[in-house]
């Protein structure tokens, strides 16, 4: 029996746009020299160690050495950063890099300013536990966030559709050659832009939120950091099984459609916000889906009339193939003398 890897249908990626990826690590880089320089311009003013971490009323109940509160200030935005702008520099989001670059600019403001606030209340304090933060200063935090998210958005420019992604909202894509006797499998794993700059996020909020006030209310923020990350990527995989998605990392849950339940396949353009209402695992009426991102998606019309998508790319060679592979399944289904949705699937097709 021969076996044959699918090639892609399409041609090379669209070309990177490295200045967006400045553009979006540029605010991180500003947070962090600014505390630096206005602790290198406070120093002697400073005590040390200096408070840290203050109470809902505004006491300072932890302290740290200067030195650990320079690595922590500096650290959570350089891995937030450059999250961001991997992603960025990768430009597989479309539709979505803007509002990841705005985001991120939102946090850098959130981090630098509560990182000057810090310094600020600490500095002529001859004892840090008498220091004060007033909620005032949170209030400004998160007004300078706002602000530097809509920058961010400003300066992010608008998203560039990729030039291989299918015109149009559906094209049934023509089945794909296979010799009598060929198998042939396709397989591509695609990101949520979304989950990952969400990830990071939540943990970010909740050591800013530890810090603040306690690290037990930080724990939740850090389960929902856990979540995202482990469900931010999912593998499609189309073969003689019919399609299969599940996460790279994590076995389950894991959803399977049979080739006895395609009536066609697909390409389909689709937009989270508009088609679905969010990102995810998503249900509407007539129609399910697995949606990461924005653009192109291969799209399946099943036999009870409903229509699955999953976003990833080259979603047309992966119908063509799921088209071979049906259209043979059921011409060999009547030889075969059986039931041909008989044993297919056990762990198939939830909720599609």
């Amino acid at each position: 029996m021969n076996t044959a890897q699918v090639e892609p249908a399409f041609g090379p990626p669209a070309t990177r746009r490295p200045w967006r990826a400045l553009i979006a690590v540029l605010p991180f880089l500003l947070a962090i020299a600014t505390v630096i320089a206005l602790y290198s311009a406070l120093r002697d003013r400073i005590p040390d160690p200096l408070a840290v971490h203050f109470t809902a009323g505004g006491t300072s109940d932890d302290f740290a050495d200067a030195v650990d509160f320079l690595v922590l200030w500096a650290a959570m935005p350089l891995v937030f950063g450059a999250v961001i702008g991997v992603l960025v520099l990768r430009n597989e989001a479309a539709g979505v890099l803007r509002w990841a670059i705005g985001v991120g600019y939102g946090m850098a403001g959130l981090f630098g300013c509560l990182g000057v606030s810090i310094l600020l209340v600490n500095a002529d304090a001859g004892d840090a536990s008498a220091v004060r933060l007033p909620l005032g200063h949170l209030g400004l935090a998160l007004g300078v966030a706002v602000v530097s998210g809509a920058v961010g958005w400003l300066c992010a420019g608008r998203d560039r559709i990729r030039a291989d992604q299918v015109a149009g909202p559906s094209r049934v894509t023509p089945p794909l050659a296979l010799a009598a006797g060929e198998t042939a499998g396709w397989s591509r794993t695609v990101g949520s832009p979304v989950l990952v700059v969400l990830g990071p996020g939540f943990l970010a909020v909740g050591v800013l939120f530890g810090l603040m006030s306690n690290w037990a209310g930080a724990a939740g923020f850090t389960i929902a950091c856990l979540t995202c990350l482990a469900f931010a990527g999912v593998r499609v995989t189309a073969d003689h099984r019919g399609l299969t998605v599940a996460s790279p990392l994590v076995p389950r849950p894991r959803l399977r459609i049979p080739l006895d339940r395609m009536a066609e396949a697909g390409v389909q353009q689709v937009s989270p916000l508009a088609d679905f209402g969010g990102w995810g695992y998503r249900i509407r009426s007539g129609r399910s889906g697995i949606v990461l991102r924005a653009g192109e998606a291969l799209a399946l019309r099943l036999t009870n009339g409903r229509v699955f998508v999953v976003t990833v790319d080259d979603a047309a060679t992966a119908a063509a193939l799921l088209n071979a592979l049906a259209a043979r399944a059921r011409a060999a289904a009547p030889t075969a003398g059986a039931d041909p949705r008989s044993g297919a699937g056990s762990d198939s097709g939830q909720g599609a």
